[in-house]
């Protein structure tokens, strides 16, 4: 079982996300950023990707270049699986969404089913 933060729209959209490590960001950064609703970080992520192959290969630094993209791709996807789930909560913030309860369940549909069955019971 895993620890989810249900978040809630005024609109009725609920949001669960899970603490700690993030597999989805780790293993897609720009993409995941971009499916996330993270515009600037996903967009930010993919121009740098592109310039710093770019610099590399008018270079010629060839075999060490491939080295040195690699260790930064790795350093980077490593901040994103760190960071991906805060950054996700600060993004939901700041699109209006308001933290509603921290729950524990086995996924994220299964948290926000948790928090709608809670909040229904406590409202009858």
């Amino acid at each position: 079982m895993k620890q989810f933060k249900v978040f809630e729209h005024p609109t009725g959209e609920v949001q669960a996300v899970k603490q700690g490590w993030c597999w989805p960001a780790f293993f897609f950064s720009f993409i995941w950023a971009m499916v996330s609703k993270m515009w600037g970080l996903g967009i930010g992520v993919f121009l740098a990707s592109l310039t710093l192959g770019f610099v590399i290969g008018a270079s010629g630094a060839g075999a060490g270049g491939d080295a040195i993209i690699n260790i930064i791709s790795i350093i980077v996807n490593i901040i994103f699986g760190v960071n991906g789930n805060a950054w996700r909560e600060k993004s939901l913030i700041s699109r209006g969404f308001e933290l509603k309860d921290t729950v524990t369940a086995s996924n994220k549909d299964g948290a926000v089913a948790l928090f709608i069955k809670d909040s229904s019971a406590s409202q009858s």
